[in-house]
């Protein structure tokens, strides 16, 4: 956190609204994003209706390499929630929240394992706005409270351990009890 509190008063100084150029001069701020994306999907699942039968390249048998044939009708479901803890393309530190993990060039060369606004053609086009949410509100509420701890009365849960609720989005069943303290 003291990484990312860094780069925010250092890119903004003085200026307590940050603006879209602004932003783009954080790639800590990026990083955090990315990882919490690729641990917490804003949708954790997706499925797609064959429209004629094909064959999917890998997936199938018991080590997940062998092709899969999909008939014209049949529904294929797939995971960005699942997909994003797997030890074979993030590591052995895959369930670990670590946003210096994108740091890399081999981390950043995932292609398909990471898409939590899908990709390709169905992209969610909502993608850039809700990248800047994230990005403002972030920032914000590092400006605003200099120390966000979890209260000594809960419980302090390994990443993705905790009770979430799965509807089309992905959300904690109960809620996010943080402290928040102006002072320093």
């Amino acid at each position: 956190m003291e990484r990312l509190r860094h780069e925010i008063f250092s890119v903004l100084s003085d200026e307590q609204h940050p603006t879209r150029d602004l932003i783009r001069k954080m790639p800590y701020l990026a990083l955090v994003v990315k990882e919490s994306l690729r641990l917490y999907p804003p949708v954790p699942l997706n499925n797609r209706t064959a429209l004629k039968t094909t064959v999917l390249p890998r997936g199938g048998g018991p080590e997940g390499t062998s092709p899969i044939l999909v008939r014209k009708g049949e529904v294929v479901m797939f995971s960005q929630y699942v997909n994003a803890r797997r030890k074979n393309i993030y590591g052995p530190d895959a369930d670990e929240f670590r946003p210096e993990r994108w740091e890399g060039a081999k981390a950043s060369d995932v292609g398909w394992a990471y898409f939590p606004f899908n990709g390709g053609p169905r992209t969610c086009l909502g993608q850039d706005f809700a990248l800047f949410e994230i990005y403002y509100t972030t920032i914000r509420l590092l400006q605003c409270y200099p120390i966000i701890a979890l209260p000594a009365s809960e419980p302090n849960e390994p990443t993705g351990t905790e009770r979430q609720r799965l509807t089309l989005v992905l959300s904690s069943t109960d809620g996010c009890v943080v402290e928040l303290d102006r002072s320093l």
